[in-house]
């Protein structure tokens, strides 16, 4: 494995119980009650410019779409955001949002058979 990815500063901004299983595996954990001290906490993070990656729960991806869109609208590679699904199980908003970035990209409506 390169250095730089062994090397990777990670943090997780999550329900407090997600954020702590997330600690003992290492990450930085950021535990927030609500989208609003989510959003408070990713910008704070973003501003010390210090994470590689930065994981958030499908919920609280979505109540924060504006702030990830502006990071990819800077055109950097980091911070990369992954997101999980959390205690809840999967939205699906995630999956639906890689499919119109997907059909985007190769310029047609891609079709998913289940």
């Amino acid at each position: 494995m390169p250095d730089d990815v062994a090397n990777a500063k990670i943090a997780i901004i999550a329900e407090k119980y997600l954020a702590t299983g997330f600690m003992l595996a290492g990450v930085t954990a950021f535990p927030v009650h609500d989208a609003k001290e989510a959003a408070s906490e990713f910008q704070r993070i973003l501003s010390e410019d210090k994470f590689d990656v930065i994981i958030l729960t499908e919920r609280l991806s979505e109540a924060l779409k504006d702030q990830r869109e502006a990071i990819v609208a800077r055109g950097k590679a980091r911070p990369v955001v992954a997101v999980v699904p959390d205690f809840e199980g999967p939205t699906g908003e995630r999956l639906r949002e890689l499919h119109t970035l997907i059909s985007q990209s190769v310029g047609a409506e891609l079709k998913f058979k289940s």
